[in-house]
Parts: structure tokens; sequence; C-alpha cells
């Protein structure tokens, strides 16, 4: 009696220790992907994804929801509808929203820079969804109009906005326009390198 007890408590353990790693399997799973990591110099930066902390490394993939942070490395980040960020060190990235449609190439792409250099270039979303692509800072909202652009974070949340002129590798430069709005007003960029503090 006591071995068949023993037994069916040792079979019991087994089958939970099964169904908590096909569960996680399951959870993990079911990530979607939004883009990877295509760039990256240094190996310091982390991605936290649902309270735990990944190592971010060129070919790691993103989500919606991942906290991207740089410490000491360099990261290019690349989206399914090819928007691409640039993360500098000792930044802080995260992606709030992200929603595409490769047929119509439409969509949805929200990120919060909590702290640090990002630049932005426009993907797909941005050409043909605009209105619905914003990146905000600690006191700033940018509404994109498929263009290049740089943001900074300092320390107390001050955000510096510069517009670049895009330049793809096919054809001539030209710079869009983007509107950046805080508590105080708001500001339209259409001029290559205006900046707003």
């Amino acid at each position: 009696m006591a071995i068949t007890m023993r037994l069916l408590l040792i079979n019991s353990k087994l089958y939970l220790l099964l169904a908590l790693i096909c569960f996680s399997s399951v959870s993990y799973a079911n990530i979607t992907s939004v883009g990877s990591i295509t760039e990256q110099k240094g190996d310091n930066a982390q991605i936290k994804r649902d309270g735990d902390e990944l190592v971010a490394t060129k070919g790691v993939g993103i989500s919606m929801n991942d906290e991207i942070s740089t410490a000491k490395t360099k990261l290019g980040l690349t989206f399914v509808d090819d928007t691409k960020v640039s993360v500098t060190e000792q930044s802080v990235l995260v992606i709030d929203d992200f929603i595409y449609d490769a047929n119509s190439g439409t969509g949805k792409l929200a990120m919060n820079i909590a702290l640090g250099t990002v630049r932005y270039s426009s993907g797909a979303i941005a050409r043909n969804s605009r209105e619905n692509v914003t990146l905000t800072t600690p006191t700033a909202s940018i509404s994109v109009r498929g263009t290049d652009f740089t943001m900074t974070v300092d320390e107390l949340g001050r955000s510096l906005v510069i517009l670049l002129p895009t330049c793809p590798s096919t054809g001539d430069c030209w710079t869009g326009e983007i509107m950046v709005s805080t508590d105080v007003g708001m500001v339209i960029l259409n001029q290559a390198f205006q900046a707003t503090l």
C-alpha cells in the first residue's frame, strides 16, 4: 500500500512537471515577433519581457511590450514593416503597440523612449497610416509623418527632437515632417536638422 501511494505521488509530480513544461512552452510560443535585432555593437543589452530578462543580441526577435535597455551596447532594430530604430548606449525603449497588415501596408506603432538617444526611420506603417504612429518621451509626444528623426531624453526627462533628412539608398534625399506636442504646446518640424527641446 505504501509503495503504491509513493508511486502515485511520484507519477502525479511527473505529470505536474510535464504540464508546467508544456504550458511554459506554449506561453512563449504565442509571443508574436514584431521585428528583430539586426545590428549589435557591444554585449550588455537586455530585453525585459513578461517579468523575464533576456539577452538582447543580433537575431533575437522583439515583441510588443518589450522593454529594451542597452547599457554599453548599440542596437539596430528592424520591424516587420521595415521601420528601423537605432538605439544608442545607456538608452531605454519600450514597444507599446505594434499592429501591421502586410497586405495593405497599414497598421499602428507606438513606442516610448524613457532614456537615451533613439533614431527612428519610417517604414510602411508611417507611409500608409501616419496618423497611427506615435513615439513618446517623458515630456513630449511625436506624431510621425513619414521621415527620419532622433530623440534624446536626459536623466531629468527633458527631450531633444531633431528632424533628419531621409536618404534612401536609391534616390535623392528628402525631408518629411513631424509634430512634437508637450504640455506647453505643439511645434511642427519640416526642415532638415530643425530641432526642439
